[in-house]
């Protein structure tokens, strides 16, 4: 009897073994947040509906993948930045005489930006907000070295902390959500050149291809939808853009069936990345609007209608509107 109990601890503790494997613990730098697979987003937007699901059905186990899906965004980095612009200024007149050559009112518009984006990035990497998510692209896969099948499956962050490290978010997608493409949209003000880099570097060293859109030939997609929010040409060439970046960067990249499965980031993985993996979810995954909205509300820090984060209208407008054709083309 004693064995018998003996044995069954025994099996007690290999069965959670093996069901904790590839957990990492939770440090104040690397957190797990996935959620049940009933989750769906509630006002306080607490967490993105499905994860855990989509992530089982891709066959990986959601604790290999060390991100989370957490997110922020501050009203009140704009109003910060101007105050903080001003003062700076009004320290800086005296050396910024006739002779200098430069225009105050440039300068301080100057300042705003510069002090607004470096607050965004540490909102982003020194508060870890990895803004983590992932699809199934439904109808489409890719067969490893033994031609076993599997189905594409698109993660989706911000920019994430240390991209080189062994046990970072950007590491962990990589590896074990076998990622052999990663497209970064980000074409904004932050100085991300450090991060870009070992992203790049960390990629080639996985096997996996790299591409910053912005360097490439789409157009200010991003600017252009938001400055022309309704029907014409400017709007049309955007869409056109958008659906040459999903039908090269996504469905074949380098010019070929993916290898592998696909990372999409943009800055705070909000709204580029948004209309990307909205557009995908309506064209090929037959997902509702209604559906989209709440994905795309949780991962744009929307909390309801008086704490709306950094959800925008005129994106899902262009999801909605957004046809097929434009990836055909």
């Amino acid at each position: 009897m004693k064995k018998f109990s003996q044995l069954r601890i025994i099996l007690l503790v290999a069965a959670a073994l093996s069901i904790i494997s590839c957990q990492h613990k939770t440090t104040a730098g690397n957190i797990n947040i996935f959620p049940p697979e009933t989750a769906v987003v509630s006002e306080n937007g607490s967490m993105p509906p499905g994860l855990r699901t989509t992530l089982e059905a891709a066959n990986i186990k959601p604790g290999c993948i060390t991100c989370n899906s957490q997110n922020r965004y501050s009203s009140e980095l704009k109003p910060f930045s101007k105050v903080s612009a001003k003062s700076l200024k009004q320290k800086l007149d005296p050396y910024l005489n006739e002779k200098s050559g430069i225009e105050k009112k440039s300068f301080l518009d100057m300042l705003e930006d510069h002090i607004m984006w470096a607050m965004v990035r540490g909102v982003l990497i020194e508060a870890n907000n990895n803004n983590f998510g992932a699809i199934v692209l439904k109808g489409f896969y890719w067969k490893d070295k033994n031609g076993v099948k599997h189905p594409l499956t698109i993660f989706r962050t911000a920019f994430t902390p240390d991209p080189a490290g062994k046990d970072s978010c950007y590491s962990s997608i990589l590896d074990k959500g076998k990622v052999k493409h990663v497209i970064n949209l980000y074409d904004g003000e932050m100085e991300m050149n450090d991060l870009i880099k070992a992203e790049r570097e960390t990629a080639q060293k996985h096997g996996a291809s790299y591409v910053k859109t912005g360097d490439l030939n789409y157009g200010h997609w991003r600017a252009a939808i938001r400055e022309f929010p309704n029907p014409g040409h400017e709007r049309e060439i955007a869409k056109k853009n958008l659906g040459k970046l999903i039908r090269e960067q996504i469905l074949n990249p380098g010019g070929k069936s993916p290898e592998g499965n696909i990372l999409i980031h943009c800055g705070g993985g909000m709204h580029r990345t948004g209309m990307v993996i909205g557009i995908l979810q309506k064209i090929f995954n037959g997902r509702s609007m209604d559906h989209i909205k709440k994905v795309y509300g949780y991962h744009t820090g929307y909390r309801g209608k008086d704490r709306p984060g950094g959800f925008e209208q005129g994106n899902l407008d262009l999801i909605e509107e957004f046809e097929e054709k434009y990836i055909k083309e």
